[in-house]
């Protein structure tokens, strides 16, 4: 997170080119009527401001429903005027069939003391029923004490429960799903409790020996003896920037061996040798090799993209293949990200979240390479006054076509988009993809309010084919954002799983064919910023018509083709010993 004096080098810089060009720019604390932060980019941009307003549109796009259905969460962040760092960060948040019958509950990263000086926050399971949300947390016993902040959920051990991993400030913890609805803490136990300050974290299957491996992004390594007071240019008291502390971390990651264990395998396969304030991650092929990838969006730090080899090792390529910095050989704040194939081209570009001043980041990936494509794509306006955490990728209106959605939060007290009481409160943001730009869709969205955002968690959570969202604030309060889409109504849902009964096939690539149009996903339910979303895999099919035909490479990198799908079902797709189906169920 770049701190108060990046944007004010920014607004700087902006005042020297619209000088030159005779342009006479006033402080926005100062000047009689000043220009918003975003016109103040169109202007010196020179793109338009192009948003797509309400009046454009039929109706709403999202309405809150957490208060109707009871999933009622208020985070809290300990902040009492210390301003320490760790109270920014959370909380995280997992979707997950936490009971096995077929429904999304809602697992929250709990927050309260640093220092242990007052009751701890507990982390809260909200189990979905028909009527709405129930909280499970004292029955279940994953109420593990926060703070803690991301979530990664996945069934690690093969025995058909999802099971919970979670970063904390101090040991992290894992919750293994006994089958009954309870958990019970086994990080220890199974060696997986890093101490670092963890942030994100992805399951993967980076060996292909059809074990779920774990990797934790590390951010900063902090202690109370650490804290020093840092001030705005006005005086004023305020966060410091992450780079003060002097101490980035390395990541980990665990092997699973198969028997329920882990072994730290950061060393060996190289993922420990470099440093860095990372914040989130995610796991995609992106050179398209059949070996799953990652890369790590660090905080003022090079990102990282580390290179699977297929022997156990990783190279990190991040500098090579152009996406260690921003177009401008700028170390980015990069907080959150999502990955999606936003040029139809069947590879996958990233969404890197950044702070206030500088554009969110798209990466165009061009076989292996990466090119800052961000202006190209409309960001350079309406993403500037913004500080954005978590961020999702979804086809909303179920149009075809992506469409994306912007956690947004600040960090230091000069926001420059400040809305409500909360000095660091922003409104979020929604944008579509059209004619190859993302397009600002805020006005028409129904998202009114505002927090400071940090999680976005995807998916389906009524059932109802589309996707719907959870947003997690800090400090504030959880948010459920049903999708009331009223485009198309042609959608269809895959669930790919490794065997009967068996866990969904993470890191499985799904390529779509219909009415001439061709989709690729995969299945990746850890992206966004400190969550977990929806493992079943969502594809909007627009006025497509059929016949469907589904291809899927599964994770050990034999495929299988399904034809003759029907839209409007969620189909279960399950591999066989041999790489194909050996069945396909549809329901509607």
């Amino acid at each position: 997170m770049m701190r108060a004096r990046t944007f004010r080098s920014i607004i700087l810089c902006l005042a020297t080119v619209a000088a030159a060009a005779g342009a006479a720019l006033t402080s926005p604390r100062r000047a009689p009527v000043p220009p918003s932060p975003r016109q103040l980019a169109a202007e010196v941009l020179g793109e338009p401001d192009v948003r797509i307003s309400a009046a454009s549109t039929n109706s709403r796009v999202f309405t809150d429903a957490a208060p109707e259905l009871g999933l009622v969460f208020h985070h809290d962040n300990d902040a009492r005027g210390a301003y320490r760092l760790p109270e920014e960060m959370g909380p995280g948040a997992g979707l997950l069939d936490a009971d096995g019958d077929g429904d999304l509950d809602v697992f929250i990263a709990g927050g309260g003391p640093l220092t242990g000086d007052r009751p701890a926050r507990p982390c809260r399971l909200f189990r979905r029923d028909p009527a709405g949300y129930v909280d499970v947390t004292e029955m279940s016993g994953a109420g593990v004490p926060g703070p803690a902040y991301g979530v990664a959920c996945a069934d690690y051990d093969d025995d058909g429960d999802v099971d919970i991993y979670l970063t904390r400030l101090g040991r992290n913890a894992l919750l293994r799903n006994r089958g009954d609805g309870t958990f019970e803490e086994v990080a220890a136990a199974v060696g997986v409790d890093d101490d670092g300050f963890g942030a994100s974290c992805v399951f993967i299957d980076h060996d292909r020996d059809g074990d779920l491996d774990l990797y934790v992004a590390n951010y900063v390594g902090w202690a109370e003896e650490r804290e020093s007071p840092c001030y705005t240019i006005l005086g004023e008291r305020d966060y410091c920037n992450p780079l003060v502390y002097e101490s980035p971390l390395a990541d980990v990651l665990y092997r699973n061996r198969g028997d329920g264990t882990f072994e730290d395998v950061s060393m060996a396969s190289g993922i420990g040798h470099a440093k860095g304030n990372g914040l989130g991650v995610i796991a995609s092929d992106f050179d398209d090799d059949g070996w799953i990838d990652l890369y790590v969006a660090n905080d003022q730090t090079p990102a990282f993209l580390w290179r699977n080899r297929g022997d156990g090792t990783f190279e990190n390529v991040a500098t090579h293949w152009g996406c260690a910095y921003d177009g401008r050989g700028i170390a980015i704040a990069g907080m959150g990200v999502a990955s999606e194939d936003l040029d139809g081209d069947g590879r996958f570009d990233l969404l890197v979240t950044n702070i206030h001043g500088q554009t969110n980041l798209v990466l165009r990936n061009d076989a292996g390479t990466f090119e800052d494509v961000s202006l190209a794509m409309g960001l350079g306006v309406w993403s500037i006054p913004a500080t954005a955490f978590g961020v999702a990728l979804f086809d909303q209106d179920h149009d075809g076509n992506l469409d994306a959605y912007f956690a947004n939060g600040d960090v230091n007290v000069d926001n420059p988009m400040p809305a409500g009481d909360n000095r660091y409160a922003q409104p979020d943001q929604f944008a579509r993809l059209e004619n190859g730009r993302l397009v600002d869709a805020t006005a028409a969205s129904g998202v009114t309010f505002a927090d400071v955002g940090r999680g976005v968690a995807a998916g389906d959570l009524d059932d109802d084919g589309d996707v719907d969202l959870l947003l997690t604030n800090n400090g504030g309060p959880v948010r459920l954002l049903r999708n009331e889409q009223a485009g198309s109504d042609r959608w269809l849902k895959v669930s790919a799983r490794t065997g009967p009964g068996r866990r969904h096939a993470i890191g499985a690539r799904l390529r779509l064919r219909v009415g001439g149009r061709v989709f690729t996903r995969e299945v990746r339910p850890q992206q966004s910023y400190l969550c977990s979303g929806d493992p079943r895999v969502h594809f909007g099919l627009g006025d497509a018509v059929s016949p469907i035909s589904l291809e899927i490479r599964w994770p050990d990198g034999r495929f299988s083709q399904h034809e003759d799908l029907t839209s409007n079902t969620h189909v279960t797709v399950i591999q066989d010993d041999a790489g194909g189906a050996s069945g396909r169920e549809a329901t509607p």
